[in-house]
């Protein structure tokens, strides 16, 4: 994910599930992390499965909170 959200309201205002013929996507659901995941094989998007609890607003699980640390520093 290029950039992603650092609050509930920015997740919210988020689309997932983005890909080739497929503009519309699905609304943030905020019992999943909220960091967008790409397909290795394709270009499609899907927000990530995990459980949320971490990282700013508690918004993305534990892998992608220590990734966004990172990014933050």
């Amino acid at each position: 994910m290029m950039f992603p959200p650092k609050t509930k309201k920015q997740a919210s205002q988020r689309r997932y599930g983005r890909g080739p013929g497929s503009r519309l996507g699905s609304s943030y659901d905020d019992t999943l992390c909220a960091w967008e995941v790409r397909y290795a094989s394709s270009m499609w998007t899907s927000q990530c499965s995990r459980k949320p609890g971490h990282g700013p607003d508690g918004i993305f699980c534990k892998q992608h909170a220590i990734i966004q640390a990172r990014r933050d520093v």
